[in-house]
This record gives C-alpha cells, structure tokens and sequence, in this order.
C-alpha cells in the first residue's frame, strides 16, 4: 500500500522570491523514483511554465520523467514529446485507451504492439482515422466478425468481410443481409453449398441469384428452375446444366416454350420421347429434330 506523504522542491532556477511547494500524493507519480534522488532538473517538471518544462523535458534521459509527463502534464504538446520518447508498452497502452488527445491516441496506437489495444480501439474509438489505424494492425477474427455483422456504416462492414474468414459470417450476411452488396461480397467469399443453393433458388436480386446458380452444382437447382422458374431464359440455363432425364422428358413432351422443348429434345437421349414428338408436335421443325433423333 502506497504510503501518502508531500514531496517539497525547492525550484531555485525559476523564481528568484522565495520558495515554491508542490504536492503530489503517489511517489509513482513523480518523475523520480524516490524522493531523496529527486534533484534541479526533476523539480522542474512541477513548474507551472510549460517552457520550462518543456526545455527540461528536452535534457532529460529518464524513461520515468517520460512516463509521469506523457501521462500528466496538462499540455498536449509536452505530453506528446515524452510520449514519443517513451518505451514504455503501458503508457503506449493507457494513452490509446484512455486519453482524449486524438493525436496522443494515434501517436501511442502507432507505438503499440498490444493486440488488446488494437482490438479495443478498432472496436470502441470514435474517430473513424484511430478506429482504422486500429483495424488495420488487428488480426483478430473477433473484430472483423463483429464489425461485418453489427456495425452501422457499410463501409466498414464491407472492410470486415473483405477480411474475414468466418463461414458463419458468410452465410449470415449471404442470406439475411438487406445491403446486396455486402451480400454479393460475402457470397463471393462463401463456400456453402446451402448458400449457393438458397440464394439460386430464392434470392430476388437477379444478379445475386446468377452468382449463386453459377457457382452451386446442385441438381435439385437446375431440376427446380428448368421445370418452374417464371422466367424462360432462366429456365434455358438451368436446363443447360441439368443432367436430369425426367427433365428432359417433361419439358420435351410438355412445355408451350419451343425454344425449351428444343433444347431438352437436344439433351434427351430417350427414344421413347424422340418418338412421341416426331409423332405428336405442333411445331415442324421440332418434329424433324425428333424424327433425325431416332435416325441416329
């Protein structure tokens, strides 16, 4: 336990009309460690002049004289030069945590190796230029998550995904997300099979539903899209990657779109179907495919 006590320097340098008494309560506070090694140079730290200060400041070689003024003398500028002679991690730490000097926080975020501040800044600070020197110098998947996910600014979200690798982050975003971008982003980066298959089936943004029917090799997909999707050119590309026989078949045999019938009259290799078009189409050109058909 710290024990109170006063420390009276004498600051024979400044004023020449008597004495001047400052008062400090913990001895980890002085710029010295104890009070018997405190001399001249020290004292003048206490000095209400921040010339002085500062000129002392300049002479000194203490890490504790840089530790005690980056971290309490009032004036930002003095702070800043001890800070930036300082090595000391915890005031590097402190400052970036704490202080309400911007450029005291960049300044000891950018001396910092403390994942914790980095972490924390990226996470909490309030001036967009600290939060990214933050972002930056992070590499914890804790922070990227959280900002995909939650952040209200979709630029910065954009930046968390971009460098996440959390599949749950993915998948969230891919399906639930109102921002198509950030849904274009997180589905680019998605290896989900469930997401590609979801998105092919459901999603309303046309070109967010190519990129998932692009990238998904689920027959249900094709099978689904080729036999009831509303809009016929989708229903070509499905039908094109399909491998499904009844496919084939149904469209051939069924489908009012000849463009339709005759791709799957292409892809069938049922004679039973090449037979019963040859036979039975409304369309003459469509009968000759199938007759050749049944030629081979």
């Amino acid at each position: 336990m710290k024990k109170l006590f006063f420390v009276l320097i004498i600051n024979c340098m400044i004023t020449s009309c008597g004495y001047q008494i400052y008062v400090t309560k913990n001895a980890d506070q002085a710029p010295c460690n104890y009070v018997e090694q405190c001399n001249v140079i020290d004292s003048v730290f206490f000095d209400p002049n921040p010339e002085i200060r500062k000129l002392a400041l300049e002479k000194s070689e203490e890490q504790s004289v840089f530790r005690y003024v980056a971290l309490n003398d009032r004036e930002p500028e003095i702070r800043k030069m001890a800070l930036e002679r300082s090595t000391d991690p915890s005031v590097f730490r402190h400052i970036a945590l704490n202080d309400r000097e911007p450029e005291l926080r960049k300044l000891a975020l950018a001396k910092s190796t403390d994942s914790y501040v980095f972490r924390h800044v990226a996470l909490n600070d309030r001036d967009p230029d600290i939060k990214k020197m933050a972002f930056e110098r992070t590499t914890d998947p804790y922070v990227f998550r959280h900002i995909a996910l939650n952040d209200r600014d979709p630029e910065w979200r954009k930046l968390a995904l971009a460098k996440s690798t959390d599949r749950y982050v993915f998948r969230h975003i891919a399906l639930n997300d109102r921002d198509p971008e950030l849904r274009k982003l997180a589905l680019a980066k998605s290896t989900d099979p469930y997401v590609f298959r979801h998105i092919a089936l459901n999603d309303r943004d046309l070109d967010i539903k190519k990129m998932a029917f692009e990238r998904t090799t689920d027959p249900y997909v094709f099978r689904h899209i080729a036999l009831n999707d509303r809009d016929p050119e989708w229903r070509k590309l499905a039908l094109a990657k399909s491998t499904d026989p009844y496919v084939f078949r149904h469209i051939a045999l069924n489908d009012r779109d000849p463009e339709l019938r005759k791709l799957a009259l292409a892809k069938s290799t049922d004679p039973y179907v090449f037979r019963h078009v040859a036979l039975n189409d409304r369309d003459p050109e469509i009968r000759k495919i199938a007759f050749e058909r049944l030629q081979e």
